[in-house]
């Protein structure tokens, strides 16, 4: 059977796209772009699928490389410009931290402050309450005193001119009212009216004592009077001072509170300040302890060298002293040619030895006194003998004056301060802390020597003053008016002292005062009102 051409052809074209097929798929490289035959449309869209498919798993590789090495490329930027950002809200943030810390420091400091003020007036008060207390009760036993007085002696009063009355009614009875002398003339006989005139006479003394006790006990009574309005007006007066006195107890009371709660709300920020107070204050103590042992060794090394030049002074005189008496023996033993010489020499040599032991003796001490002088000239102080400084600080004891040209409010004392509602609250401050007017200036309490003008933290510029033995100290000064060296005198002005922390109303004075290496507490050794 024979097939038509066209069938043959078909068949064969069929074969070939069958085959062509074959080999696409089984990943060997077929070029079918030469063929050029028309198919129908369905074999047309099967093929164009086939061909597709492996161009459709490698296009989605390529775009994710580029996508990637796009994003990469974009994201870069976008990283380093959020680090700088971060940066600077990190930066932003530590400013506001430091801010912030000095900000709770400045209160804690300025809590501690009025805490340490109104502890002091909350003392001051209520020794004050207690004392009006103690007075109200004299004035009250007082004045119940003079009420039973004055009631007691209006009864007697009263008792006396009753008498007084009774008496003169009688007198006037018995007399029927005559005279004096026509009393006595009625008279029966002479004896009666010697009678009556005794009588008389008995009678107007009694009656000049009786009119006296009355006029006495009117005067008494007069003055008690006086004296009770007197005791009443000062009772009305200290119940009114007490009055006043308890409701501003109850309202510092109130603030001492509000201070305690502040304190104890900032915990952290007390304790930080406590201790960097405690350091400072350390750190002060060390620098003082320093100075003064420093000072005290330049005066024993110059009292040691004083006391080698006397000695060598005295070797020298006395060396001195030995040949001239040698040189007089042996002249004395060759002019010796008799027992009378030999005996007037005797008597040249004990008397010219004698001469020379006091002269050498006399020398040394002049030299000890002169050399111990030099020193203390040179050096601008007082010899080491003379004890006047010494003595002369030690009697001021109490009687010192402030030492500021302004008010003087203490608000912190000396010694280890706790605080029965603030258990951890605990300093030990080497002196005294107070407050005074702004502006104002430290001033030495005594006459003495700058020892040291340091700066030190927390305490601005201190000034370290020498009185012999003692030392006064002299902290939170801003600007300095002395300098290490200078002669002072009581009352010389030390320099400005700074402002509080963030309040220009008052300043603040650290003051002590030590004895050699002993701190002593100032509020002994000042006159404070």
């Amino acid at each position: 059977m024979k097939f038509p051409s066209f069938l043959l052809r078909l068949l064969l074209i069929f074969s070939l796209l069958m085959e062509g097929n074959l080999l696409y798929g089984s990943g060997l490289e077929t070029n079918s772009a030469h063929i050029s035959i028309s198919l129908p449309r369905s074999q047309k869209s099967s093929q164009t699928k086939r061909k597709t498919q492996p161009a459709k798993k490698k296009t989605p590789v390529k775009t994710t490389n580029s996508q990637s090495k796009k994003s990469v490329t974009k994201s870069t930027p976008k990283t380093s410009g959020e680090a700088k950002k971060k940066q600077a809200e990190t930066k932003k943030e530590i400013q506001l931290t430091e801010a912030e810390i000095r900000e709770n420091d400045a209160k804690v400091k300025e809590n501690l402050a009025q805490l340490g003020k109104i502890d002091l007036q909350i003392e001051a008060t209520t020794k004050r309450v207690n004392d009006l207390t103690v007075t109200l009760h004299s004035l009250n036993s007082q004045i119940e005193s003079l009420e039973k007085s004055i009631q007691s002696n209006e009864s007697h009063l009263s008792l006396l001119r009753d008498e007084y009355l009774k008496a003169v009614k009688k007198m006037r009875s018995s007399s029927k009212n005559k005279s004096t002398l026509a009393f006595i003339f009625s008279s029966k006989n002479f004896n009666q009216a010697l009678r009556r005139m005794r009588y008389l006479r008995e009678f107007s003394a009694w009656r000049t004592r009786r009119t006296t006790e009355i006029n006495e006990n009117i005067k008494l009574l007069e003055t008690q009077r006086k004296e009770l309005s007197a005791a009443k007006s000062l009772q009305e007066k200290n119940l009114a001072e007490q009055t006043a006195a308890k409701k501003r107890l109850a309202i510092q009371q109130a603030e001492q509170q509000t201070i305690i709660s502040r304190l104890k709300e900032n915990g952290k920020a007390l304790q930080a300040h406590l201790q960097r107070k405690q350091a400072e204050a350390r750190e002060l103590d060390n620098m003082i302890s320093q100075l003064i042992a420093e000072e005290q060794r330049k005066a024993a090394e110059e009292q040691r060298k004083a006391a080698e030049e006397q000695r060598k002074a005295a070797e020298e005189a006395r060396r001195k002293s030995g040949e001239n008496t040698l040189a007089d023996a042996a002249n004395a033993s060759e002019a010796a040619s008799s027992s009378t010489s030999k005996s007037k020499g005797k008597s040249t040599k004990s008397n010219s030895s004698t001469s020379k032991n006091n002269s050498s003796s006399k020398s040394s001490k002049g030299s000890s006194g002169s050399n111990s002088a030099e020193y203390a000239n040179a050096r601008k102080r007082a010899p080491r003998g003379n004890d006047a400084s010494n003595s002369g600080f030690q009697v001021m004891k109490g009687k010192l004056p402030l030492p500021v040209n302004g008010s003087f409010y203490i608000t912190s004392r000396f010694g280890r301060q706790t605080h029965p509602e603030l258990p951890d609250v605990e300093f030990d401050n080497p002196g005294i802390d107070a407050e005074t007017d702004p502006g104002a200036s430290a001033r030495a309490v005594y006459k003495g020597q700058v020892s040291g003008v340091y700066r030190l933290p927390g305490y601005n510029t201190v000034v370290i003053v020498n009185h012999g033995n003692f030392y006064t100290v002299y902290g939170n000064i801003l600007s300095p008016s002395v300098k290490n060296g200078d002669e002072i005198e009581a009352g010389t002005l030390l320099g400005q002292l700074s402002s509080a922390d963030n309040d220009t109303s008052h300043s603040i004075i650290h003051f002590e005062v030590w004895k050699n290496r002993q701190k002593l507490n100032p509020q002994e050794w000042l006159i404070l009102q």
